[in-house]
């Protein structure tokens, strides 16, 4: 009998089995840390800002576990592996939600250890350095996991929507960097603030830093990337459910 506990072990054997995702999950939290220690190390002249110590490398990271995330599904499809997947849960939709469930709880771990690790390491040249205790340093550790695990889930979606790997990886890509730049130099200034905040982008930053550009507080970033991630996810069950493979 196929129960979705079953379809979640299936996808977290299938997960962990690659090299990529313990290259993903191991090695880009030790890269984080040594990151941030590098740019603690330059900056160790001035007091640096908490979104400094914290996010500096944000961007990256959410790049490489968004491409990690559209190779859970755009891989199989890549590879012609989903068409067995498929096989063994006809009804498809619980293969999605079991990969969303596998891709969260995997990498919400490793990247709460990633930006500690760096927090520490950044702090550790600083001039005048923050500590854990003070106020905004652990919600802002958890909400820049977060926000990359969320990264994560759009990747998933655009994985499952475009197919393709290429495509899929293209597409994130210009979603996340090119069209928010490209609008951050088009928009008109009284129509920034009113469009900006919105996008992905810049609500997946308002969960960590505030007060830069902009971004909305952590609270209303943090429910327009849930948001953004409910509207992919479900246009991406929508397509799996109806289209051919």
């Amino acid at each position: 009998m196929i129960t979705f506990p079953r379809v979640v072990r299936s996808e977290w054997t299938k997960l962990l089995s690659t090299r990529s995702a313990w290259l993903v999950l191991l090695g880009l939290p030790l890269a984080l840390t040594l990151l941030a220690g590098t740019i603690g190390w330059q900056q160790r002249h001035r007091p640096a800002t908490l979104t400094e110590a914290i996010g500096g490398g944000f961007l990256l990271y959410a790049l490489t576990f968004g491409i990690f995330g559209v190779l859970t599904m755009a891989g199989e499809h890549s590879s012609g592996l989903i068409r067995t997947t498929l096989l063994a849960v006809p009804r498809r939709l619980p293969v999605l939600w079991a990969k969303a469930v596998v891709l969260v709880a995997a990498t919400l771990p490793a990247l709460l250890a990633g930006y500690l690790g760096a927090f520490l390491a950044h702090q550790a040249f600083a001039t005048r350095p923050l500590s854990l205790g003070d106020p905004g340093v652990l919600l802002a550790i958890l909400g820049a996991a977060e926000a990359t695990v969320l990264c994560a889930v759009f990747g998933l979606a655009v994985g499952t929507l475009i197919r393709g790997l290429a495509g899929a990886i293209g597409v994130f890509v210009l979603g996340l960097v090119v069209l928010p730049q490209a609008l951050l130099g088009a928009l008109p200034a009284d129509l920034q603030d009113t469009v900006l905040p919105y996008l992905p982008t810049f609500a997946l930053q308002a969960m960590f830093a505030t007060g830069t550009g902009p971004l909305l507080s952590p609270g209303w970033g943090t429910a327009v990337g849930l948001g953004w991630a409910i509207l992919l996810l479900g246009g991406a069950a929508a397509m799996l459910r109806r289209r051919e493979l």
